[in-house]
């Protein structure tokens, strides 16, 4: 009896290094707000030492919902979606971080949404961790605000390729004096200097363009996301109708 009762406490702390703290993994939602769509980036990380299997009741991984002013829904991820109806299981490796990406074009019913601010919810559908039911739900869902704005009437429908520092980026373009600008940053440093281009047409006549960049190795950013910024100038030589790029987000894992 003696021997069970200096056994049953070892058992209880077992038991409970099974069962995950708040701060062994935490769940974020991020967004970059595009002029023609905004990219949302969900985030899992295991900061312990151990494995985390997360359960979730379908296929369906996380919920994405997009809320006006006035906590109106004006986008929700799963609408449309067809998901598996059956329990699938997701293990995190210690100290793993696990990333997913979706995007929407600001369309709501076939209709673009007014520009302003907006406040972005995610969250993870799990129901249990390690096979503890979640309680906490605060842990799995995380709140951003981001302002999504009006449309660019200068550039559309910009597309980018490559990574590792080469890019291509496409779309088109319709500058009043018929020349445009771009400059690359990763946030704190500016990797490209402003350069013009020539379009071949003015306001308001849209015309296609293609640009080719090259970044060298040793000046990519380990940690950061790498922006192209598109825009003109006025006549007074003042930045207008910015258009923002991401080329690409470092580590790209």
């Amino acid at each position: 009896m003696l021997l069970l009762l200096a056994v049953a406490p070892a058992l209880a702390i077992g038991q409970e290094k099974q069962t995950p703290e708040k701060s062994e993994f935490s769940f974020s939602i991020d967004q970059i707000a595009g002029p023609e769509f905004v990219e949302f980036e969900l985030t899992l990380k295991n900061h312990g030492n151990g494995d985390l299997l997360f359960e979730f009741p379908t296929s369906k991984k996380y919920e994405i919902i997009v809320m006006d002013g006035e906590k109106k829904k004006v986008y929700q991820f799963s609408e449309d979606k067809a998901f598996a109806q059956a329990f699938e299981k997701l293990e995190v490796k210690p100290r793993e971080t696990i990333k997913w990406r979706e995007s929407w074009d600001y369309n709501q019913a076939g209709i673009r949404i007014k520009e302003g601010e907006y406040s972005v919810n995610g969250q993870l559908e799990a129901i249990s961790v390690n096979g503890k039911p979640v309680e906490n739900k605060q842990q799995l869902t995380d709140q951003k605000q981001m302002y999504i704005p009006g449309e660019n009437p200068v550039f559309k429908g910009i597309k980018t390729a490559g990574e590792s520092g080469s890019y291509k980026i496409s779309g088109e373009a319709r500058p009043t004096s018929g020349k445009f600008f771009y400059t690359i940053e990763d946030g704190h440093n500016q990797l490209i200097a402003e350069t013009k281009v020539i379009q071949k047409s003015k306001y308001p006549n849209w015309h296609p363009f293609s640009l080719k960049v090259t970044i060298p190795e040793n000046k990519l950013p380990q940690n950061g996301s790498l922006i192209l910024t598109l825009y003109e100038r006025s006549k007074e030589g003042k930045i207008i109708h910015t258009y923002p790029v991401l080329l690409e987000r470092f580590p790209n894992k």
